[in-house]
């Protein structure tokens, strides 16, 4: 009874913890935010990972979040390939993405993702460096994300070497996020101010 009254309490303090932070990060201003997300982009693109990679896993920025689009346009610039995920069922389905505007369209949760039939499967194996995106994280390197389960499902799959590295304000950046064991790490957080590794 009391591992279900904490585990409980732990899903009540994680629903309110990115109520919370979502809030906060829907507060900044869009010009903000947008010249946030380019020194965030470009702390990324002085990255050894970066670097070094050349399939990037990467999402489409929703709401408030940091806009990756400008992660999205240098890496397909400087010929990496990128992969998106798509939500199918309960899982996460990756392609590749070359062509943005022709190959994405407004998904699940109105996000916007690959056109199967336009864009060439592609597996967990093939990473070699995933943006993970959260909504809020703490300096340990754990994340919270949004509820559905879906990257936790698809960092289990990822190889452990390959690097996980999360974009995010400072303002998502809380004391400690509530854990649970199947959680996974991730390398490398980077804000508009600071990097923080393990």
């Amino acid at each position: 009874m009391k591992n279900n009254h904490e585990s409980e309490k732990n899903i009540l303090y994680k629903k309110n913890l990115r109520e919370e932070i979502q809030s906060k990060r829907d507060s900044i201003p869009i010009t903000d935010r947008e010249k946030k997300s380019r020194l965030i982009a470009n702390k990324f693109f002085d990255t050894a990972y970066y670097a070094g990679s050349n399939n990037i896993l990467v999402y489409y920025p929703f709401r408030s979040e940091i806009d990756v689009r400008f992660i999205i346009r240098q890496a397909l610039k400087d010929s990496k390939n990128i992969i998106f995920p798509k939500i199918y069922k309960k899982e996460l389905k990756l392609f590749y993405v070359s062509n943005p505007s022709k190959q994405l369209e407004k998904g699940s949760y109105g996000i916007m993702e690959p056109i199967p039939r336009l864009c060439k499967s592609a597996g967990p194996s093939d990473i070699d460096l995933a943006i993970v995106p959260g909504v809020g994280f703490d300096k340990n390197l754990n994340r919270i994300g949004y509820g559905g389960g879906f990257y936790d499902k698809l960092l289990l799959l990822i190889p452990e070497e390959i690097k996980k590295i999360a974009l995010c304000f400072n303002i998502q950046i809380v004391d400690r996020v509530p854990i649970s064991e199947h959680d996974i790490k991730i390398d490398l957080l980077i804000t508009e101010s600071k990097i923080y590794n393990l």
